[in-house]
């Protein structure tokens, strides 16, 4: 007989089985029920010994159920109360229940790297749900939602090869925050995207874009702004507009501009693109606006 994994386990068996990972699933969802008793108060578990708090020290509105070879999802998922924030992230699902959206009230829900055939429209018209990511998932289009969504704030489409965004789709987010395609096949940043105030970061590493458009200089509220590894060969004018990224580029992390990688023809600017944050942001907005396209 196969021994039962504890729920708080993260160090998994490369040959985890399905059938096991439903249960742990299964267990997860009980253990959460419970209040997360201290696991070292559980018995008859096989693996005592190696207790890991790893999902002890999430926060009781957080439900990890990542990179369980999931195929299907437990039954009781649908039954819990008090669920903000959902990690199926690393899983084998192909679609989603047809009642999925309607029985969860979710904040953040993670479907990284799952081999999802389509999600319904309904996934981005959930009321509540502020981020969504489907990172590394085989997609090519997203549904368009036949309403706005005011509560989505954060958009990750990372590594979605050959992403389509459907006209009209980016625009029913008004009050979004935060979008990201990298290494998404994307020949040019959506004209959508300009038409969002509300956005502070943008995330386009590693897409096949050789223009920067003019209308970059919209984005007035954005303070970070990652163009990493994509094609560039110049920068506009208007993003030297772009106050915010200067001021923020100092913070450290994703603050600021990041243009390194690109093939730049001006001599000056590619030296700049090899700088460090603050100073990539501060001279490169001097550049464009000295130097830049119209």
């Amino acid at each position: 007989m196969t021994a039962r994994i504890a729920p708080w386990a993260d160090d998994l068996p490369d040959d985890l089985t399905s059938e096991q990972g439903l249960q742990i699933a299964s267990d997860r969802i009980d253990w959460r029920n419970a209040g997360r008793p201290d696991p070292s108060e559980a018995g008859g578990w096989t693996d005592d010994e190696k207790l890991s708090y790893v999902f002890g020290r999430h926060s009781h509105d957080t439900l990890e159920l990542g990179s369980l070879k999931l195929r299907q999802l437990p039954p009781k998922l649908f039954e819990m109360e008090g669920l903000g924030y959902l990690f199926l992230q690393n899983n084998r699902l192909e679609t989603l229940p047809p009642d999925f959206c309607e029985r969860l009230t979710l904040e953040g829900l993670h479907l990284d790297r799952n081999p999802l055939r389509s999600v319904p429209a309904e996934l981005f018209e959930m009321p509540g749900i502020q981020h969504l990511s489907l990172s590394g998932t085989p997609l090519v289009e997203l549904p368009l939602p036949r309403r706005d969504n005011p509560d989505v704030r954060g958009l990750i489409f990372d590594d979605m090869h050959w992403l389509d965004f459907s006209d009209g789709f980016l625009s029913r987010f008004p009050k979004l925050k935060s979008l990201s395609f990298s290494r998404s096949e994307q020949v040019s940043i959506p004209q959508a995207v300009f038409n969002l105030p509300d956005l502070m970061q943008l995330c386009a590493d590693g897409n096949p874009i050789k223009v920067l458009p003019a209308e970059i200089g919209q984005l007035s509220n954005i303070q970070s702004l990652k163009l990493k590894d994509c094609e560039l060969t110049t920068l506009p004018k208007a993003l030297g507009q772009l106050t915010p990224l200067e001021n923020k580029a100092g913070s450290g992390g994703p603050f600021g501009l990041h243009i390194g990688g690109n093939p730049f023809k001006d001599r000056d600017l590619k030296r700049i693109a090899k700088l460090k944050n603050p100073a990539m942001t501060t001279e490169a907005l001097a550049w464009a606006r000295d130097n830049g396209s119209d």
